[in-house]
């Protein structure tokens, strides 16, 4: 993401509750943020990740189901991936001129040294690292990478981010689940033992030399 924008970390809490709030929607919703989370200039300026990630929070809870969301999430990465290749494949530097990566001339050169370092291998692995999943796909376009080679790295690497962007979400609700219902009773357990006290023969002590009689149950 770009430098000098506010912290969106809020605005993931904010978006679960509203795709919770339109659960009906919620797949389509989740499909056009990793779209735009995937595709050059619009990637650079959306919080996708922070707002993707909490939708595992969704899962956990059962709002929504594991396989619609990550059909929805792994969709829309590659589609957005396989967009901004063919931006920069037709084109080409016209791309780096286009606000806001004409501000960013740093990150172009990172994702050109990136691509020429890894080749192919790097598609796969920028979608693992932050900034350069939004650009090193335009770049591959721009370096006219042979389309059915960059599109094996992008479906495959959309396949395996898609659960591990869902996992913090996941694990942080199950945390949260287990925490507050640690200091919960078991339901019906205190109950029970009442229960099991009341139904138990009621027996007197035995007496004690030199001590008073004392009363029963």
């Amino acid at each position: 993401m770009l430098t000098g924008f506010p912290d969106f970390a809020e605005y993931g809490t904010a978006l679960a509750g509203f795709i919770e709030a339109h659960a009906e929607w919620a797949e389509v919703i989740i499909f056009l943020m990793a779209f735009a989370e995937g595709l050059t200039l619009v990637g650079l300026l959306i919080p996708g990740v922070v707002m993707l990630t909490a939708t595992g929070a969704l899962v956990a809870a059962g709002v929504l189901d594991f396989w619609s969301v990550y059909l929805a999430i792994a969709g829309g990465a590659i589609l957005g991936d396989a967009a901004s290749y063919w931006l920069g494949r037709r084109y080409g530097e016209r791309m780096f001129r286009l606000w806001p990566l004409s501000r960013q001339p740093d990150l172009r050169r990172r994702g050109e040294a990136f691509f020429l370092r890894h080749g192919g291998k790097g598609v796969f692995l920028a979608r693992f690292i932050g900034p350069l999943r939004a650009v090193v796909p335009t770049t591959a376009g721009m370096m006219a990478m042979p389309h059915r080679k960059f599109q094996t790295f992008n479906i495959l690497s959309a396949l395996i981010w898609a659960p591990l962007l869902m996992s913090p979400g996941h694990l942080a609700w199950t945390g949260y689940d287990l925490a507050g219902s640690a200091g919960r009773a078991v339901p019906g357990a205190a109950d029970g033992r009442a229960a099991e006290g009341a139904g138990k023969p009621c027996v007197p002590a035995p007496p004690v030399d030199g001590m008073p009689e004392r009363p029963g149950c």
